[in-house]
């Protein structure tokens, strides 16, 4: 609501002002008192990914959350059993603080690049880039550079292949393959959702995202999903199975979890 009002907000604080510096005071009270307020309308909430990208863009880090928040379990489901591991940044660093140089595979949101030329005349490439367990960078030789420059745009969020090394207790990654995080999802296996609802009017919501999923994302894995209630006047928690498969995403899964009432999203 702030966010939508900040021209009528800017206008009354520059009015406030302009007022006070005249030396002017109303009949009615102090420099500004007299001027009406401006109404913050109601609007509908942030979804989750427009609520972190404000967050980045106003101080530079997430707050409520990481946009990888809802791809972590699909990459791990992915990943799993493979010769190279999917590991968030945390993990990676105890691996390879524990058992050396490592090949892996690490998500992350983009937050920069900056490109270099060597003496050779090659470039390469600094990547700054965030998980959900912190910040790091990467370099990305010449070969790698051109395959993948077109996925490195700030704010994309991509899966790295990376060679991992530690020197003087600095975690360095060499970008091995960079590729976009929804072609890396989209053959995973489907997944199940459960969602924890702690108000009425929030099924209805949730009813609403599941079937405009039916129609946007047809091509979709799909799998159940089941509505956990929680009141005062239940029982306990009741648990309701919807009886049938929806198209189920992380933009999905996401799209529910930030729905007001809506209290978490698990994969089941």
């Amino acid at each position: 609501r702030v966010f939508q009002a900040l021209d009528p907000l800017v206008n009354y604080s520059a009015a406030i002002h302009e007022q006070k510096a005249s030396n002017q005071v109303s009949l009615f009270g102090e420099a500004g008192d007299d001027l009406p307020e401006p109404r913050m309308m109601p609007c509908d909430d942030w979804e989750a990914a427009e609520r972190l990208t404000e967050e980045f863009k106003a101080v530079g880090f997430y707050l409520s959350g990481h946009p990888l928040d809802d791809y972590m379990g699909a990459l791990n489901r992915k990943y799993m059993g493979k010769a190279v591991k999917f590991l968030t940044l945390d993990d990676l660093t105890k691996e390879v603080s524990e058992r050396g140089a490592m090949n892996a595979c690490i998500a992350g949101v983009v937050a920069g690049k900056q490109e270099r030329k060597s003496a050779r005349g090659n470039r390469f490439a600094f990547a700054q880039l965030s998980d959900p367990t912190g910040g790091y960078e990467v370099t990305i030789f010449s070969d790698t550079l051109e395959k993948c420059r077109d996925h490195l745009e700030v704010g994309a969020k991509v899966v790295v292949t990376v060679e991992a090394t530690m020197e003087a207790d600095q975690l360095k990654l060499l970008a091995r393959s960079v590729a976009p995080i929804e072609l890396a999802v989209a053959d995973v296996s489907n997944m199940g959702l459960r969602v924890f609802i702690d108000a009425p009017g929030a099924i209805a919501a949730v009813a609403d995202v599941l079937e405009g999923a039916r129609t946007a994302a047809k091509a979709a894995g799909r799998g159940p999903v089941q509505l956990c209630l929680m009141d005062p006047s239940l029982p306990g928690e009741v648990e309701v199975d919807l009886g049938m498969e929806f198209p189920v995403t992380p933009q999905i899964k996401g799209a529910i979890r930030s729905l007001e009432g809506v209290m978490e999203v698990e994969e089941i």
